[in-house]
């Protein structure tokens, strides 16, 4: 068996990090960010405005993300807010194709009913090259940084 030459030896760690690099992906949920001195805790009503130009069900995911964490939270237009919540959550959620759709980036902004002052915020990246992730288990995470964020 002939051992490996230095150019053999440059291919094969070509092949081999082209290989790392091709299989891998860069995506990243961002630590969330807290403002103001309002504690997420303390806050138990919430409404998830539907993104009108979107067509995944985001909005459920959050409202959902919510519940876990002990909001009560229902959803739908801007229009139709209630004005007893104590907060309200935006998103804005890109998706691109690639042999499927996939979830691009996400951001979440939590913000005071009263005021629409920004109470928090997180979000998730993809990179490159990029994963087809479950849409559902980046809005937990998100939701879940947000929480945890102080």
């Amino acid at each position: 068996m002939d051992s490996l030459t230095p150019m053999k030896f440059t291919a094969f760690s070509i092949v081999s990090l082209s290989l790392l690099v091709l299989t891998s992906s860069c995506s990243t949920v961002r630590p969330g960010k807290q403002f103001g001195e309002v504690k997420l805790e303390s806050l138990k009503t919430a409404y998830v405005v539907r993104h009108p130009k979107s067509s995944r069900d985001i909005d459920v995911y959050v409202q959902d993300a919510l519940t876990q964490h002990g909001v009560k939270a229902s959803r739908g237009s801007m229009e139709t807010k209630p004005k007893d919540v104590d907060f309200y959550v935006e998103y804005v959620d890109h998706w691109n194709w690639d042999m499927a759709m996939y979830l691009l980036s996400l951001d979440i902004r939590f913000l005071d009913n009263a005021t629409g002052a920004l109470i928090a915020s997180g979000s998730f990246k993809q990179g490159f090259p990029h994963s087809f992730p479950d849409p559902e288990k980046k809005v937990n995470q998100v939701i879940d940084n947000i929480y945890s964020a102080r």
